[in-house]
């Protein structure tokens, strides 16, 4: 007996340690894949995203609800990181902390399912899913949540399996043997850790609140006798309690800084309101975007990210896993319906990274479902043939493994779009606008872009003289501009302001749009006739070199000998030896702001347009052809040739 016992023991150890293992692999696995594919520096302009990659080096205040524990984190992850610029290291914390998730959502469905096959399918199945992988090559919040989210099933689980949860289950079914049966103090360190996490998940997303009633219906049918003893709860609430503190992070250092928007006031009933998050109430109660989603929109979302015969391997732990474990069954039923009724009343356009926790919930249910289809399959083979009891893991891999064929062809298939190693256009563009800002410049423009010039300027020191208004609103940027040119100071809008035209002289400064106020009319200057009373003053081309290869800078000027009665655009192309075009830009003047019936006579305006060489193009020089025509009618009235412009090789 003492010989049996100890090899049970021996085999216990060794099993954990082979799922330990292949936890770590899937880690490394997925976090080398992570990491690979992430973006390099900014990458996006009108996300939160990039307002996460200024935050976190700055120890900044995010958008409601603050997310204090996220801000810390990232600030000391972009100190200590040696890689990279620190909007890079902002989204390889994404990569850890995904990779992270992984590992430990294989534990989970290893606990759940009891199949180590079942639990590898699952598991790369998340891996390789669309949403999931895309964020965790970019600095977001969801990476770190699907994290806590795995963590917090994967304590509870552990505290259901220690032996006083188990005792207690025992003298709760009356099965303990006999009345004198002891049990041993209460053991509650995983179920504390639980709560410990499920604080923290409250001062990173709100979203973990959702698995409060099925972990609270889970912890009382595991141990019913903590009904009895409410004592017993104080210690768990100060551990769910106690990461709260996270959010005094916001008034204190609310006090020396503010949310990029200007809005958080350090408060009290300010702190309050922006860790509540209560704006963003308005997406459960009103739809403002006009969001319409049927049905099978939300059904749709799980073939997508795991494929359908994966999403089908979920039935029957849906329909029977009820008789294998009554409160495991529970816990994942009433934590899916949660997730997937918030997801579905949540009216906003980015739905998927709501359903993450969804996501993961079903493939768990497809573990589970994969396990009890085996069983089955294996109950009705091993009457037939003892070749097939013999190789049965081998079957059971080779059917396994058929459910991630479709995730794989679709993982192959969208590589090329979830690869952002490349991704450098955000930062080409954050640069260029950067060198075409004259010293003490203001850039008044919308959010997203006025947050990417502040990562240059606060995050990576450069140009500490410039000046960024973030204003969405039409009027806000009217009087922002009024104000500057009131004050004297060079001025630029980041897009075209309607009604600009009207009010100002406009002229391209690189991709910006500088502002002055509205010029007289005047004696035209000297130049090239184009046609319908405009002409060239001036042409210059110069090479740029961006990370994507070379572009063709074209800064024209012209100007109008009379006012210009119809409106027209410029088509400004790029010509190999054999005349043949290999890039165009055609638009209204003055990146589509100033429109040519706009100009004063005498008027000179600033004109620039970007030629990208062809990925691959050979090297040398190529012509320069600039056509000007009637906007109405696409009639031609004018062409210029200029100077050839010599490119390297792409």
């Amino acid at each position: 007996m003492g010989t049996r016992s100890g090899c049970r023991s021996l085999f216990v150890v060794r099993r954990w340690t082979r799922d330990t293992i292949l936890a770590l692999f899937f880690a490394l696995a997925s976090l080398a894949l992570y990491a690979a594919t992430a973006a390099p520096s900014v990458a996006t302009l009108f996300d939160d995203s990039l307002e996460f990659q200024v935050v976190l080096p700055t120890l900044g205040i995010a958008h409601p609800s603050g997310y204090p524990l996220y801000t810390l984190l990232g600030r000391l992850w972009t100190l200590l990181l040696p890689l990279r610029d620190p909007a890079g290291r902002a989204n390889l914390l994404s990569a850890v902390a995904a990779a992270a998730a992984v590992g430990v959502f294989f534990l989970v469905a290893r606990r759940l399912a009891g199949s180590r096959p079942a639990a590898v399918i699952a598991t790369v199945a998340l891996i390789i899913s669309p949403t999931w992988w895309s964020q965790a090559t970019i600095a977001e919040v969801y990476a770190l949540h699907g994290l806590l989210v795995a963590l917090f099933l994967y304590c509870l689980l552990r505290w259901e399996g220690t032996p006083v949860a188990a005792g207690r289950r025992q003298v709760a079914a009356g099965g303990a043997g006999s009345s004198s049966f002891q049990l041993p103090a209460s053991n509650t360190r995983w179920l504390a850790a639980a709560a410990l996490v499920a604080g923290l998940g409250l001062t990173h997303h709100h979203m973990i609140a959702l698995l409060a009633p099925a972990a609270l219906v889970f912890v009382i049918r595991t141990d019913p006798s903590l009904l009895r003893r409410p004592r017993r709860w104080l210690p768990l609430l100060l551990c769910a309690l106690a990461p709260l503190l996270f959010y005094l992070y916001l008034p204190i250092r609310g006090r020396v800084t503010g949310s990029l928007d200007g809005i958080f006031t350090p408060t009290a009933w300010g702190t309050l309101d922006w860790l509540l998050a209560r704006g963003y109430s308005v997406f459960l109660t009103s739809n403002p975007f006009g969001v319409s989603r049927g049905l099978g929109t939300y059904l749709s979302l799980f073939p997508d990210q795991f494929g359908v015969l994966l999403c089908l391997g979920a039935l029957p732990g849906l329909a029977i896993g009820w008789r294998q474990n009554a409160r495991r069954y529970v816990l994942l039923l009433l934590a899916t319906a949660a997730q997937i009724a918030f997801g579905a009343a949540y009216k906003v356009q980015d739905i998927d990274v709501f359903f993450i926790p969804a996501f993961m919930l079903v493939a768990l249910w497809a573990a589970w479902g994969m396990t009890i289809l085996v069983q089955w399959l294996e109950s009705i083979l091993t009457r037939y043939s003892l070749l097939i009891t013999r190789y049965s893991l081998l079957i059971t891999l080779s059917l396994s493994a058929i459910v991630l064929v479709q995730p794989a062809v679709t993982a192959i298939r969208a590589f090329p779009q979830q690869d952002r190693s490349r991704a450098w256009g955000v930062y080409d563009y954050g640069a260029d606008m950067l060198a075409n800002i004259a010293p003490g410049g203001e850039v008044v423009g919308l959010l997203g872009e006025t947050t990417l010039l502040r990562y240059f300027r606060d995050v990576l020191g450069q140009r500490p003289d410039i000046s960024v208004v973030p204003a969405d609103a039409e009027t806000d940027r009217f009087a922002a501009v009024d104000t500057a040119l009131a004050a004297g100071r060079p001025v630029y809008l980041t897009r075209d302001l309607p009604g600009a035209a009207a009010r100002y002289s406009l002229d391209a400064a690189g991709p910006l749009i500088a502002v002055s106020p509205k010029a007289a009319p005047a004696v035209a200057p000297a130049g090239r006739p184009i046609g319908a009373g405009i002409v060239l003053v001036d042409a210059r081309g110069e090479v740029r070199w961006t990370h994507a290869g070379p572009v063709v800078r074209l800064t024209l000027t012209w100007a109008a000998t009379a006012p210009v009665a119809e409106e027209l655009k410029v088509s400004a192309r790029l010509l190999d030896e054999a005349g043949q075009v290999v890039a165009a830009d055609d638009r209204v003047p003055v990146h589509f702001a100033y429109p040519t019936t706009a100009w004063a006579p005498g008027e000179q305006v600033q004109d620039v347009y970007d030629l990208t060489q062809p990925a691959g193009a050979a090297g040398g020089p190529y012509g320069v052809l600039l056509i000007l025509y009637r906007v109405a009618d696409g009639g031609e009235v004018g062409r210029a040739e200029l100077s050839a412009v010599t490119v390297g090789g792409g």
